[in-house]
């Protein structure tokens, strides 16, 4: 085959495999803008070739951000989404994420987990906080049933907290429409969790 045919060949595949992802690019582009504003949040615009990655607003008078951040380079890169709901800042410094084998390390090297006396919900999370009575005594059975429901979404590698007044979700992956789904489903957890460091600080 010709150097000059094998070119435009592959300059074909090139440009066909553009097309469709820029296509497809559009599609979540719109849907991410529809989403945001249903929940009342404003898409920060980015470049016509990135997709948004923030949307921010007020919910019931708290400013909420949804998000992505990477972290690591190379073939080691990985997106996140993050959601956080701000309120007023505190004291209160909590961290759930699920029990497996970096929580075992964690033990292992002296980090004390707390438990809430639901032996089901001790099993499957790994508690931290600096206020530790606080947070056993606070996460009660509605609270521990919604991490739950938001657990079973399907998130990967997800994480909650607790910190300086702000709460936060995380969850390995950028935006898609199920991430979006789960943001959703989100916002009331932490809303929750934003109003039990009001409580602590104000004890």
């Amino acid at each position: 085959m010709e150097p000059a045919l094998i070119f435009l060949l592959f300059f074909g595949i090139m440009a066909a495999a553009f097309w469709f992802g820029l296509r497809a690019h559009k599609r979540l582009v719109a849907e991410f803008a529809t989403w945001a504003a249903g929940q009342g949040l404003t898409v920060r615009e980015g470049p016509w070739w990135s997709t948004p990655l923030e949307a921010a607003g007020t919910r019931a008078g708290r400013r909420v951000e949804v998000s992505t951040f990477t972290t690591g380079s190379g073939k080691s890169r990985t997106t996140w989404l993050a959601v956080v709901v701000k309120g007023v800042p505190g004291r209160l410094e909590l961290s759930l994420v699920r029990q497996g084998f970096g929580t075992k390390i964690s033990e292992w090297f002296g980090t004390k987990e707390i438990e809430v006396g639901d032996s089901a919900f001790d099993a499957r999370w790994f508690v931290r906080s600096n206020r530790a009575e606080f947070v056993a005594a606070a996460l009660l059975p509605e609270i521990r049933t919604r991490i739950d429901e938001v657990a079973n979404l399907g998130g990967r590698s997800l994480k909650i907290e607790v910190k300086d007044g702000r709460a936060k979700y995380v969850e390995q992956g950028g935006i898609s429409t199920k991430s979006m789904q789960r943001a959703e489903r989100v916002f009331p957890l932490l809303e929750e969790l934003v109003a039990l460091a009001e409580v602590e600080a104000a004890g």
